[in-house]
């Protein structure tokens, strides 16, 4: 089982135009907009939306690259250098950037999109440190939306008004949303609900919708180091125990690790993947917070109702 609690967040990231048109590099310059810095594609995602014209945006990590341990650019380090505000997925996703901060200085101009949440702890057996995956429910995104709306006001009072329109009407897509998972994993017979994904990144929708998790490839809340063939034999005896019928990808994991157990077990892979660490690219109908929620449950709910 998992504990939770709330923890307030380290640094924080800024936020600007919509995400498509978004680089890794400083923007445009624009003297009279200001310049925002969001280091993942959920936040990026959510400031752009919400900022619109308003500001200018740089968003660091593009939809297919795993966030855990992303490396600075030197244009990143430029845009990092000259934002006004610096916006952060936080517990500790972003260790890479603490460096970075050190030596170039702005550390102050950061803020935590993380605060407020209600984070997952794991259990004594698996180590200390908290889940950073807690935009993969509706409650743990809605606080991430209320986090850059506070941030961006603060920015730019005069747009204040438009913000929070804004934010409301995501908000207001997000509540949808959130309805719309209950009812598909509902529709799952309990016994069914029984999910084995390439890492640990769905504590929070897993606890959220009542799923049962029962194991990941990468046992870990990274993928930074593979699997010991003891963790794999494990793995394997539980899919087999538990009559697990799926094997869940990700987007920015390879799968290979994830094939080589679904041929040991009779359990298959789905090849469309869930986003966990990125939203999707632009036009994906992954590339939002909600539809990076509904997409997950449809292949969630595809995948074991297939089984």
């Amino acid at each position: 089982m998992r504990q939770r609690t709330t923890l307030l967040a380290g640094i924080l990231f800024t936020v600007a135009a919509p995400l498509a048109a978004c680089s890794a590099g400083p923007g445009d310059g624009s003297a009279d907009r200001p310049r925002v810095v969001a280091t993942t594609t959920q936040v990026g995602s959510v400031a752009s939306e919400l900022g619109g014209d308003a500001i200018d945006l740089t968003v660091l990590l593009e939809p297919g690259i795993e966030a855990h341990d992303f490396e600075l650019t030197p244009e990143a380090g430029a845009a990092l250098e000259q934002a006004d505000l610096i916006l952060i997925s936080g517990v500790r996703l972003e260790d890479w950037l603490d460096g970075a901060l050190d030596t170039i200085g702005g550390s102050e101009k950061v803020r935590d999109m993380s605060d407020g949440v209600d984070l997952l702890m794991p259990t004594d057996a698996e180590g200390g440190a908290a889940d950073p995956h807690y935009w993969l429910s509706a409650p743990g995104a809605r606080t991430m939306v209320g986090n850059v709306r506070d941030a961006l006001s603060e920015l730019g009072p005069d747009a204040e008004a438009a913000i929070s329109d804004r934010a409301d009407g995501l908000l207001a897509r997000l509540d949808a949303a959130d309805a719309e998972i209950r009812d598909m994993i509902g529709a799952i017979p309990e016994e069914q609900r029984k999910i084995v994904t390439d890492h640990d990144a769905l504590g929070y929708f897993i606890e959220e919708y009542g799923l049962e998790f029962i194991g990941s490839v990468f046992p870990t809340l990274d993928v930074a180091s593979e699997p010991s063939a003891r963790d794999i034999e494990a793995l394997v005896a539980e899919i087999r125990a538990n009559g697990v019928t799926a094997i869940f990808t990700e987007s920015a994991v390879n799968p290979r690790l994830a094939q080589a157990v679904a041929d040991e077990t009779e359990a298959r892979i789905i090849d469309e993947p869930l986003y966990t660490d990125s939203l999707g690219p632009a036009g994906s109908g992954a590339d939002t917070l909600d539809g990076m929620l509904l997409h997950n449950a449809r292949v969630i709910h595809d995948g074991l109702i297939g089984g």
